[in-house]
């Protein structure tokens, strides 16, 4: 069981024209046991809402909980500026220009509504890029779905692409919002999107990463990353378990691992005492040392 075997990354770019169209949105962005049981899709996270207790019981659990949330904060870290200060331009060119091409079309008579092909726009170095809606629906609300097949935007010399999914829903409140399924590659690393970001008509925007590992769901959220690769990231998030609830965590020094996990940094839990109650000390790719009760011991990634 290698938690960071999945590279996944929350490019909610898409997010950035759909709050253009007013003020634009924002939001507060373990061991090895032999088993490879798991999965990166969007659960759809239904689990406990409530503030999570740290003990002796589910601390192994929350050693997890606060390791994978740390990672997926980071490997999101190349989301808008609104959310973690960073941005991959030419993802952000393919997504945003998918977005402003359906919103002019949504708001054209039915009759006029029939450039379904978006190929032209968005993909500049080749594969194809088009968006489905309810022909019947006159109101140009509802739910749009984008589907990309290695959309590539290529521009001084790089080239970025996009594939799956993203599905935009456009509600008569003045609320939207977005579902990605897609995977986006740029330089020679890959990442997948499995994220939700949520607004309400005055532009009150959520972001929620949800993601299943071991046939558990969780959910990352308010997260927010600096630093590099090089000198380590710094992440603070709020990570949901689905049985206990959710835990703050605050990272730092954190330098990812080839293979997942840590190498070096530490990561730091507060609970439901409103109190730091855990400590997580990452001394190589396969060791970390765990902190709690003032009881330290040295336990395999």
């Amino acid at each position: 069981m290698r938690y960071g075997k999945w590279i996944l990354i929350a490019v909610t770019s898409l997010v950035l024209v759909g709050c253009g169209e007013g003020n634009e949105g924002s939001s507060g962005q373990s061991g090895d046991n032999g088993n490879d049981d798991e999965s990166s899709s969007q659960s759809g996270y239904s689990g406990s809402k409530s503030a999570a207790t740290v003990d002796e019981s589910n601390k192994s659990d929350m050693v997890v909980t606060s390791s994978i949330g740390a990672e997926k904060s980071i490997e999101s870290s190349t989301a808008p500026k609104k959310l973690t200060g960073r941005s991959n331009d030419q993802v952000e060119f393919i997504l945003n220009q998918s977005s402003s091409k359906i919103k002019y079309q949504r708001q054209l008579p039915l009759s006029s509504r029939a450039v379904y092909d978006l190929s032209s726009s968005v993909c500049n170095g080749g594969g194809s890029a088009s968006y489905t809606y309810d022909e019947n629906n006159t109101t140009g609300f509802g739910t749009f779905t984008i589907t990309y097949n290695d959309c590539q935007y290529s521009y001084g010399g790089e080239t970025s692409s996009v594939d799956g999914t993203a599905i935009w829903t456009s509600n008569e409140d003045g609320s939207f919002s977005y579902e990605y399924d897609i995977t986006t590659t740029y330089g020679s690393e890959t990442y997948t999107v499995t994220a939700t970001y949520v607004c309400d008509a005055q532009y009150n925007c959520s972001y929620n990463d949800d993601f299943s590992y071991n046939g558990v769901n969780y959910q990352v959220a308010d997260l927010s990353v600096s630093g590099n690769s090089s000198s380590g990231f710094d992440v603070t998030a709020k990570v949901y378990h689905e049985t206990y609830g959710y835990i703050k965590i605050e990272g730092e020094g954190l330098i990812s691992c080839p293979g997942g996990g840590f190498s070096s940094g530490t990561i730091t839990v507060e609970d439901s005492t409103d109190t730091d109650v855990l400590t997580i000390t990452y001394v190589s790719c396969s060791e970390m040392t765990v902190t709690f009760n003032n009881v330290s011991s040295t336990v395999v990634q």
